[in-house]
């Protein structure tokens, strides 16, 4: 297969030695819109601008940047068929199809049952992913046969649900699917597609099996995954498909690229791992706290604007804590400058689940100040540990929260509106036991594994008959 990278820069440079050993391989040329380099050779291979491409004899060209879909855009404009365009990930499929890796959690037959299949992006401690561990254990307590399959994760991750009885197989080629995946995916009676990423499984997934399609991202997701799927990306490609947003903000999103077809959502559930459900007063300082990977989209830079404006008395009885993993882009490097000005604020970094259980027990308040996040789980954690939740009115929540109940919700971006909301929590501490037995309550109607294992249930029943009558 001849080639022409597109990408000279570290994602080349890190991945160029399993490329070069490929005998499969004939590299053609590397493409690259750094001037510096064009004309010069680089591990042998000329490099050339962009503007050659037509002038080249390839089969393929690889994208080899995380700017992927721009360069697509911009190979598009210089006239190259879409189909020779691939990304990484798709070189990385065709590599590895038909190669599974599977780890037996339990050996049970629940007869009687229908046998389920979850497909989800790499599996770690992302919502999505938690989503669809929750959705297996909640189909297992339900006696339903359930395989959770993925195109790879967190070992540590992977192993811990293992150990909690959970069937996973490992599928380096998804999302892309070939005979022997679907051999695999022809043993399940339906199938649930987790997440928009996974588009082009539950446009051909839901030719052959009832498919579940679940839908949980924010609108940020979408352009990208169009892009990269761009042949799938078209409504009649997924028409077999029941598709659910996890939420009123995910099912929006999806609605805003293909109107008015999602019409239900599904919301998750979670155990119930608070054990002993207790209000800790008394305490010298109050804790603060956002959980959650620091990137723009969570806002951790609105909540430290909100804490500075925090009135100076106030602020002396409260500590606010940053928890997450900080990358080293513009955006973390300001929030790095930011807590080093905040003496009452400190990022304490990424914490396994075990640690940020832990950290709930000291955790007064939980804030989310996204500027959208259809549902996230660290919010029904809240609940679920009876914590008082401060969250802006764009994440998929606020629809459970009445104001000064069981929580509170500021407009999002208003900075001025969240110090307000924790200004008054710090004047009412003696107020803040009722609400998170409130929250507690909250969680209980809506989010527990059980409620979550009916309404999924629910769900596949209605799409089995749909399918069964069609």
């Amino acid at each position: 297969m001849k080639i022409v990278v597109f990408g000279a820069g570290r994602f080349y440079q890190r991945r160029k030695e399993e490329l070069l050993a490929d005998t499969d391989v004939c590299l053609v040329a590397i493409i690259d819109n750094n001037r510096e380099i064009q004309g010069t050779e680089l591990d042998g291979i000329p490099v050339f601008a962009v503007e050659r491409i037509g002038m080249l004899d390839f089969d393929i060209v690889l994208l080899m940047s995380t700017a992927a879909g721009e360069m697509k855009k911009q190979l598009v404009e210089s006239g190259v068929d879409t189909k020779k365009i691939w990304y990484w990930r798709r070189y990385k499929s065709e590599k590895e199809k038909g190669t599974f890796y599977f780890h037996c959690g339990h050996r049970a037959v629940c007869s009687g049952k229908k046998r389920v299949l979850i497909i989800s992006t790499d599996l770690g401690y992302s919502g999505g992913a938690l989503a669809a561990v929750y959705g297996a254990k909640a189909l297992r307590q339900r006696n339903y046969e359930v395989v959770l399959a993925a195109p790879g994760g967190n070992p540590v991750f992977i192993k811990e649900i293992k150990n909690q009885g959970l069937n996973i197989v490992i599928c380096p080629a998804l999302p892309y699917l070939y005979e022997e995946e679907l051999a695999l995916i022809e043993q399940f009676d339906v199938v649930i597609v987790n997440v928009f990423p996974m588009l082009l499984c539950a446009s051909e997934i839901s030719k052959r099996k009832p498919v579940v399609w679940w839908i949980h991202e924010a609108s940020n997701f979408y352009e990208a995954t169009l892009l990269q799927f761009d042949e799938y990306a078209k409504e009649e490609r997924f028409e077999g498909a029941e598709i659910y947003g996890v939420s009123r903000i995910a099912q929006e999103n999806f609605n805003y690229y293909f109107p008015n077809r999602i019409t239900g959502t599904l919301a998750y559930g979670i155990p119930d791992e608070s054990g002993a459900i207790a209000c800790k007063g008394g305490k010298d300082r109050m804790i603060f706290a956002v959980i959650g990977a620091v990137t723009p989209r969570k806002a951790q830079d609105l909540f430290l604007k909100a804490v500075k404006n925090i009135d100076g008395q106030l602020k002396n009885k409260a500590l606010f804590w940053i928890i997450g993993l900080m990358g080293q882009d513009s955006y973390c490097d300001r929030i790095r400058d930011m807590v080093s000005h905040e003496t009452s604020a400190v990022h304490l970094g990424e914490m396994t689940r075990e640690e940020i259980q832990k950290a709930f027990d000291q955790i007064d308040v939980l804030v989310c100040p996204s500027w959208e996040d259809p549902l996230p789980i660290v919010v029904t954690e809240a609940l679920m540990y009876g914590k008082a939740c401060i969250v802006s009115d764009s994440i998929g929540m606020a629809d459970y929260i009445v104001e000064g109940q069981n929580g509170f919700i500021f407009p999002k971006g208003n900075g001025s509106a969240l110090s307000e909301k924790m200004e008054w929590i710090m004047g009412n501490r003696d107020q803040l036991c009722q609400i998170g037995q409130k929250a507690r309550k909250t969680y209980e109607k809506h989010f527990t594994l059980e409620r979550f294992g009916e309404r999924l249930e629910q769900t596949l029943q209605n799409v089995l008959e749909k399918r069964k009558d069609k």
